[in-house]
């Protein structure tokens, strides 16, 4: 009985330390919700630069924002890449685009897969050692598709404690996170519902290298980045190239400067890459003659309900306009970096679009505002 009075306390710490942090870090920018008629009679340059502006002048230190049209780009950027300097936010510079990552890992699996060495579903208890698996709960049911689709209940590896003590400018590892797992419960049986996991995509990446013998940095070079051409995207750099972008953004920090943070890296969140490149891999991807099209629609053959007007593949997003459009690709946050990177492949139309702040209402109105222009600009879909 003496134990029930010392586990109060600390419920009672966690959950004060929960709405404190909500508190300070809550989101107070002033996100734009532009009309349709900001956009009549613009052209995709014009859309782009009016949106980047908005963006900053809601609350963003920076904002860049990117449209591809049947092949044809459009880029603008706005506000600032360093508040300490002023430099300028350029657009054509490698983005941290955090989770936006699980759709090329899943591109890497599916390409394992087509091999058929793999099946969706074969239990990663029959490719991984158990020393991995070892008290990772739901570990010996999971399968590959469950991980796919964030339906395997394997625990996240991000709580309250290691948002608070893990030291973020080291690099995510599996090896480094499986101790936050192994201390949680599963978030439901396998295969049960829908509950995110950066953990599963870890796990992923741990498959395709068992299964091929390869680095996983390799396998990305060999499924992606070469066959397309490529020249800025990179994996588990910590920097690439010189003049960088600065974030802002942490718990109980809500502006503290994040550059020196390492949170994006591993499969799940370790890509940096242009807007441009990140737009030529979702074409690639899910245009009906894109170079890995056969990949994307395996992605896009198996949806579960995630939200109302949200579903998730077998490693890709949608998301269903009021309209009933549906928008393909995923979203990336990193402490101090957030990005959305979307498809609707009947307008032939990718959007990429990045703010150097954790500013998650600005990432949701510019999805939104990015759609609007096109629906504006683009016109009704012919059927």
């Amino acid at each position: 009985m003496r134990f029930f009075k010392p586990l109060a306390i600390v419920g009672t710490v966690i959950l004060t330390t929960a709405i404190g942090l909500f508190a300070v870090y809550g989101d107070h920018t002033q996100p734009p919700q532009l009309s349709a008629k900001a956009f009549t009679g613009k052209t995709f340059q014009d859309a782009t630069q009016l949106i980047a502006d908005a963006t900053v002048a809601g609350g963003a230190p920076g904002a860049i924002v990117h449209i591809r049209h049947n092949g044809v780009t459009y880029s603008s950027a706005a506000g600032v890449a360093n508040k300490a300097t002023g430099q300028p936010m350029p657009t054509d510079v490698p983005l941290r685009i955090g989770s936006i990552t699980k759709v090329y890992t899943a591109a890497v699996i599916h390409h394992v897969l087509a091999e058929g060495t793999l099946t969706l579903d074969t239990r990663i208890k029959d490719v991984l050692p158990d020393e991995t698996l070892d008290r990772v709960p739901n570990a010996d049911q999971t399968t590959i598709r469950q991980l796919l689709s964030h339906t395997s209940g394997i625990p996240d590896y991000y709580d309250i404690r290691s948002y608070l003590f893990t030291d973020w400018r080291k690099p995510i590892t599996l090896e480094r996170m499986l101790p936050v797992v192994r201390r949680q419960d599963a978030a439901n049986a396998p295969g049960s519902s829908y509950a995110y996991s950066n953990t599963g995509y870890l796990l992923l990446a741990e498959i395709a290298e068992a299964v091929t013998g390869k680095p996983f940095e390799e396998l990305l070079k060999q499924v992606i980045i070469e066959p397309l051409g490529l020249e800025a995207t990179y994996y588990n750099d910590f920097q690439p190239v010189g003049n960088d972008v600065h974030g802002y953004g942490t718990y109980l920090r809500p502006w503290k400067d994040t550059h020196e943070y390492f949170e994006h890296s591993g499969a799940d969140g370790g890509i940096m890459a242009t807007v441009s490149d990140v737009s030529l891999f979702l074409e690639a991807l899910l245009m009906g003659d894109g170079t890995l099209r056969e990949t994307g629609g395996s992605m896009l053959s198996e949806f579960v309900e995630r939200a109302p007007r949200r579903r998730q593949g077998l490693g890709i997003e949608t998301i269903i306009s009021k309209s009933g459009e549906e928008i393909f690709g995923h979203t990336g946050d990193v402490f101090g970096y957030q990005t959305v990177a979307h498809a609707n492949p009947k307008r032939g139309i990718v959007v990429v679009a990045h703010v150097n702040c954790n500013c998650s209402a600005l990432s949701a109105s510019l999805i939104a505002n990015l759609f609007r222009a096109a629906d504006t600009i683009d016109g009704p879909i012919a059927e």
